[in-house]
Parts: structure tokens; C-alpha cells; sequence
């Protein structure tokens, strides 16, 4: 009795499976099987699902950092191990893997399922009836999917292992000896992949167990980048008085290298430590209006660059807490997606995002993020260091230093978003420059607008509009910033400058090929519009830039175009300056 109950269940189960599986009917019979072995095969897979582990429903990841943070998930850690245990598999042979399946309550919910479907009622019945129609997670059946051998063997491997809790609830004239004989079959058809698949598991648990003990660590990923660049810039001295030129610049090629050592102790939180070296130093113009969007220390010399932790205090807050390198864009969305980037973005430093309020005072201190709801969120830091992200000398506790008496911002910035295509915000941030690290325009502008009273001690409010839209394949995304400025020490003490800039950015995703993005910038760098006892910039400079990025690879993209500065300094005596970049980025 037991063989013959053992080998009962099998094909109902197998006719259940065929029917939910399959590719197309090969015959008229199959279209008209019977509502009795419908039901049998129904209750057979609810008793099935209910023993099977691994239809279980998957954790899911909480990642805390927006969009364009580059953080780790639980996820990440296992799509890693996972990679690293199959180059350890030496039986690894390339097979179909299935997406997740997940249940669904109603035929109605499957977009490719439509009531003329010959099956649609046998589906309805094991979705409505039974509950036991599972399907993939984008609402999608698959009616006509291929099912690769492996796969239906897999199904049948599963189903085995609970074979022995559904013998009872069999007699054994309960199937006849026709279907008895079939099944036998099938299970002799499928012995060699059942067999097979239970050998590729014990490989892969034996791998499993080596890596698990020679791993780098169980709560950090090692992550590496590395960045070439070939640049140069063209121009003329200009009309008398010029105060720029790329007339000698030569063709420069220049590298970094950015480790990151990325941990998690929990699966919510993230703690990352950032080493770079390298020597891309960038442009000698005598301008900020050229600088890069990708650099690196120079003469090759490492240094710690990033050191913060990140926390959820639940599922809506999160806390920031750095030592060095904590900028206020790893915490608020800067709504320029696609060119924020040094890697895969813009060329130029200006159209990355909104100087004034993202590379402002930065290196340590405390952050807080708040999603509100679906449509607001909240973000506010009070950093202390040195324009860019610098430690600057918050770690020196004479006079003029520490995180409080020496240079450091307050940022606040509401989201809004909309819709799921749809984002802008309004940010504001206090700043306090100490005369040695008097940076007011973030590394961008004219000299003016950086330090507009010398180097003398400086306050400034800066307020900030950002938004960004989502129309694929387009992204449109641009801002508008006002920094008002003061001295706070020397003969100019209490004199104020106003200080503007905007900028527009495009991006076409798979534009010529797939995997490419073009990319389009205009903008104003920060300019001195009106300055108490001192000169305004006399001019306006317009900068356009153009580049393609093509990911060749999950791990390799090259990014190549070029950006022109019309009158550098905003400054008309100097001629315009056009830059050319080739960069190219490794990921491992």
C-alpha cells in the first residue's frame, strides 16, 4: 500500500502543475479536463503550499539613505555572498532561475489573463475557490513561459518532501492503476535532474560553509571604485587685463581609487569608511568656473575621506551621525539625479546640483531625515568642518576651532514630492566661514562670489529652490540659488554682497543605445550682483555642457563631452574656455 499511496499523490499534483505551467494546450483533451480533478489537484497544491518553506514570503530590505545615497541592504549583502559562493561552485552550470512567486486572491489581479482564456476557469477556481494561484510579482501569469526541466524538476523535488503528511488522507482506490502508471513514469523521466539539482545543493552548501570561513567579515562589504580621466582645455589669453587663461594647459590623464568599507550591524543601519588616493587634481585655469565633478587628493596620498553611521529610529526617521566627509546631499534629495554623479553624471563640478546648498560646511556632526508622508519629508544637519565635506579644523579645540566656534553650517530642506515623477524642495542653510576657510559659493563661481570680502571672517544665508521631473525617457531637473553674505570681522565689517545663480539640466536615457545617456547642462555660476563697498562681477559667463555616458557593464561605464565657460570670472575680458573630458570608471 505504501508505494502505491506514495506514488498516488503524484499525479494529480503533476496534472495541477501542468495546467498552471504550461506553455499552450497540445490538445483539445487538455482544454477539457474535469472539474473533479481540478478540485483534487487544487486541494492537492493548497496542502502543498501550505508545507512548503520556500514559497515563504521574502523579508523585505528597509534601505534609510535616499535615492542618491549610496547605501548597503540586507539585500546587497546577500545578492554579494551569493556571487562569491557560486565562482567557489565548481558544478555550477548555467540554469533558467524563476522569479518569486507570490499568491493572489482573484484571476483578475494577472494583466495577461482575460476571461476568454480557455484556462480562465480552472485559474479562477484555484485563486477564488482554493486560494492556491500563484503568480509572478508583476501581476503577470506567464501562461505561454517555457518551463525549463530544472524547473519542474525543482517543483517536483519539493513537492516530494511533503508526500508523506498527504499519504493518510488516501485510500488506495483512490487513483487507478492507468494514473499509477503515469506517474511512475514522470518520476523515472525525472531522476536524473532531481538527482542532479540535489548535488548542485550539497556543492553549494559545502562552498557556503568555506567562504563562511575565510570571509572578510561578517558585517562588511568591501567595496572599490576606480577613475581615469583624460582632460584638457582650450582658450586665449584674452583682451588686456584677463584675469584666466587655458592658453597653457596641457593634456593631462589623471586616476582615483575610492575604497569603501561598508557595514551593517542590524540589516537597518549603515556605517561606511572611505578610503581614496589617487592624482586627478583637475584644471590649472586660475578658475573655478572649470573645475570637475570627479577629483581625488593629489600626489597619490590616501587619506580617510568618510566616516559616518546611520540609524532608523523607526521606519519614517532616520539619524546621521559623521566624523568626516558627512555632506548634507547624503541625507536630503538634491532632485538632479542623473548629472549629481562624479562617476556617471556631469563633467563639470556647476551642474552636479546646487552649490550653495550642497557643498556647503560639511565633516562631522548630526543629521536628521523625517519622512512625513508619501508626499513630504524633512531634513535637517548642523555640520561642522570645511566647505566640500573637509574636517577642516573641527577637531582642533583652540580658539577659532571645534565643531561649534570654527566653520560650520545649519541646513534645513523640505521635500515635496507629488507625485512619483514629480519633486522640489526649498533648502536653507546658515553658514559660518573662519577666515582661512571663507569658501561662501561651494567651490564654484567667480572669486568674488567665494570670498567676497577677502579673507575675513563670513556669514551667509542661503536659500535654495531645486526641483526635478520624470517624463521618460527625460529627466528635467534645475535650480535657482540667492546667498546673501556678511563680513563678520576687518575695516568691512558689517558690509553685504548678493550673490545668484541657476542652472537647467537635461537627461535622455537610452539614446542611441541601450544602456546610454545624454546629457545637457546651461547654467550661471555663482555671481556678485551687488556688494557693499566693492565692485559687482561687471559681466555674465554661460555655461553649456554636453557629454554621453555608456554603461558598457554593471561594472564599467565611459562618460565623454565637453563643457564651455563663455566669459570665465564673469569677467568679458577673459575669452571663453572650452573643456574636453574622457572618463571612465571600474566598479568592483
Amino acid at each position: 500500500m505504501g508505494p502505491k499511496l506514495y506514488d498516488v499523490v503524484i499525479f494529480p499534483l503533476l496534472l495541477g502543475m501542468g495546467l498552471v505551467l504550461s506553455t499552450a494546450p497540445s490538445s483539445k483533451a487538455q482544454k477539457q479536463v474535469s472539474n473533479q480533478v481540478i478540485d483534487e489537484t487544487a486541494h492537492i497544491l493548497e496542502k502543498i503550499e501550505e508545507y512548503n518553506p520556500l514559497n515563504q514570503p521574502p523579508p523585505k530590505s528597509q534601505p534609510l539613505a535616499n535615492s542618491n545615497q549610496e547605501t548597503s541592504t540586507v539585500k546587497e549583502q546577500t545578492n554579494d555572498t551569493l556571487g562569491q559562493i557560486e565562482q567557489y561552485n565548481q558544478l555550477d552550470q548555467p540554469s533558467e532561475i524563476s522569479p518569486s512567486l507570490e499568491r493572489v486572491n482573484s484571476v483578475n489581479q494577472l494583466s495577461d489573463v482575460l476571461p476568454t482564456d480557455w484556462a480562465y476557469s480552472a485559474l479562477q477556481g484555484l485563486a477564488e475557490r482554493y486560494g492556491c494561484l500563484l503568480a509572478a510579482p508583476n501581476a503577470t501569469f506567464g501562461g505561454n513561459r517555457a518551463v525549463s526541466r530544472y524547473e519542474f524538476a525543482a517543483n517536483i523535488n519539493e513537492c516530494l518532501q511533503v508526500i508523506q503528511s498527504l499519504i493518510a488522507e488516501f485510500d488506495e482506490g483512490y487513483i487507478s492503476q492507468e494514473d499509477l502508471a503515469k506517474s511512475q513514469r514522470l518520476q523515472e523521466d525525472f531522476a536524473i535532474e532531481i538527482a542532479n539539482l540535489k548535488s548542485r545543493l550539497n556543492a553549494l552548501e559545502t562552498r557556503t560553509d568555506i567562504l563562511e570561513a575565510n570571509q572578510f567579515s561578517t558585517t562588511t562589504l568591501l567595496k572599490g571604485q576606480v577613475t581615469m580621466a583624460l582632460y584638457d582645455a582650450f582658450g586665449n589669453d584674452g583682451e588686456d587685463g584677463a584675469t584666466v587663461s587655458a592658453d597653457d594647459v596641457q593634456t593631462a590623464f589623471g586616476h582615483a581609487v575610492t575604497l569603501n568599507f561598508d557595514t551593517s550591524f542590524t540589516g537597518l543601519d549603515f556605517l561606511r569608511t572611505r578610503l581614496r588616493v589617487g592624482d586627478l587634481p583637475g584644471l590649472n585655469t586660475e578658475t573655478a568656473h572649470t573645475f570637475l565633478n570627479a577629483g581625488s587628493p593629489p600626489d597619490d596620498v590616501a587619506r580617510l575621506t568618510e566616516v559616518y553611521y546611520i540609524f532608523p529610529l523607526n521606519t519614517k526617521m532616520s539619524v546621521y551621525i559623521g566624523a568626516a566627509g558627512l555632506d548634507f546631499d547624503l541625507m536630503a534629495p538634491a532632485l538632479n539625479p542623473k548629472l549629481i554623479s562624479g562617476n556617471t553624471g556631469s563633467l563639470a563640478l556647476y551642474p552636479a546640483y546646487n552649490p550653495t546648498i550642497y557643498i556647503q560646511v560639511g565633516g562631522a556632526g548630526l543629521g536628521y531625515s523625517y519622512q512625513i508622508n508619501e508626499n513630504f519629508r524633512l531634513d535637517v544637519a548642523y555640520l561642522g568642518g570645511s566647505p566640500g565635506g573637509g574636517t577642516g579644523r573641527v577637531n582642533d579645540p583652540r580658539e577659532g576651532g571645534g565643531i561649534f566656534n570654527g566653520t560650520h553650517s545649519a541646513y534645513a530642506q523640505l521635500t515635496v514630492s507629488p507625485n512619483l515623477n514629480f519633486d522640489f524642495s526649498f533648502a536653507y542653510v546658515r553658514a559660518y566661514y573662519t577666515a582661512d576657510l571663507v569658501n561662501v559659493s561651494g567651490f564654484t563661481g567667480s572669486r568674488n562670489a567665494q570670498r567676497p570680502f577677502g579673507r575675513v571672517a563670513t556669514s551667509a544665508d542661503h536659500f535654495g529652490f531645486q526641483t526635478s521631473y520624470r517624463w521618460a525617457p527625460f529627466t528635467f531637473s534645475g535650480w535657482v540659488g540667492y546667498s546673501n553674505a556678511e563680513a563678520e570681522a576687518g575695516d568691512r565689517e558689517g558690509d553685504e554682497a548678493d550673490i545668484w545663480h541657476w542652472a537647467v539640466t537635461v537627461a535622455i536615457d537610452d539614446l542611441v543605445f541601450e544602456n546610454g545617456m545624454l546629457g545637457l547642462s546651461v547654467g550661471q555660476q555663482p555671481k556678485v550682483t551687488d556688494i557693499d563697498g566693492g565692485e559687482d562681477d561687471p559681466d555674465t559667463s554661460i555655461q553649456f555642457q554636453i557629454f554621453y555616458n555608456y554603461r558598457i557593464s554593471n561594472n564599467i561605464d565611459i562618460t565623454s563631452g565637453f563643457f564651455v565657460e563663455t566669459q570665465p570670472e564673469h569677467d568679458d575680458r577673459n575669452d571663453p574656455i572650452t573643456v574636453f573630458v574622457t572618463r571612465a570608471t571600474w566598479r568592483f
